[in-house]
């Protein structure tokens, strides 16, 4: 799927659809657009890899976005070790 012609509101809803391809995920896990990121983040479906990916990415950012930081933290599928990094790095954003 060519995401390049989408414009941010379907990028926004493929992000939190459940049904979303994992490859698509993860092109949108790097979107410049924080509020996309947040919703791959939000997504219920995501796997643990790819929510490792996404945090990688965010925390590789000169400003990363603290609702995305906030948001893999919460998540059901983010492992222990990148849950012990972001409070160790983020501790005052969660």
């Amino acid at each position: 799927m060519d995401l390049k012609n989408i414009d941010y509101a379907e990028k926004y809803k493929l992000a939190r659809n459940p049904s979303t391809p994992l490859n698509v995920l993860r092109e949108l896990a790097k979107n410049k657009n924080w509020y996309v990121r947040y919703n791959v983040a939000r997504n219920p479906k995501v796997s643990s890899n790819l929510l490792v990916m996404l945090f990688e990415y965010e925390k590789s950012l000169s400003e990363p976005e603290g609702l995305v930081i906030r948001t893999l933290y919460a998540h059901k599928n983010l492992p222990a070790f990148a849950k012990r990094i972001i409070e160790t790095l983020f501790r005052d954003t969660i």
